[in-house]
């Protein structure tokens, strides 16, 4: 299968644990293949997860886009759709705030990605649509 070159976000939400969001992206730092942006979707956080984005965006080298909003409640799916608008990226992988990655997990995204497939969950369960 012939391969094409694609660039690929990391869309990340959150909402106030910048001690979890922070273990995120060191798990992010020690990927085989680095995502071309980060994209953080954060759902009214305060202060000190601003920090920790600004800290990862120096150390890491890569675009970071925040997506943020005032905390009225839960309204994740909102600040989603505002950070995908924010992405420069071909593809993006969404995760939760709270989920360490394996080493090769953007690296496995990649090498199942495929035009018109969904991937959810583990790389060997995806579902054409």
């Amino acid at each position: 299968m012939e391969r094409r070159s694609f660039t690929v976000g990391l869309l990340i939400s959150t909402y106030n644990w910048p001690k979890a969001l922070e273990a995120v992206l060191k798990s992010v730092m020690r990927q085989t293949r680095k995502p071309d942006e980060i994209i953080i979707a954060d759902d009214g956080s305060g202060v000190a997860t601003e920090h920790v984005i600004r800290k990862y965006a120096a150390l890491m080298g890569i675009p970071f886009r925040h997506a943020w909003h005032e905390d009225e409640g839960f309204r994740k799916s909102i600040i989603l759709n505002k950070a995908v608008k924010l992405s420069e990226a071909d593809y993006i992988i969404e995760i939760d705030g709270d989920i360490v990655l394996h080493p090769k997990f953007i690296e496995d995204h990649v090498r199942h990605a495929q035009e018109g497939v969904f991937i959810q969950g583990p790389a060997q369960w995806w579902k054409r649509i």
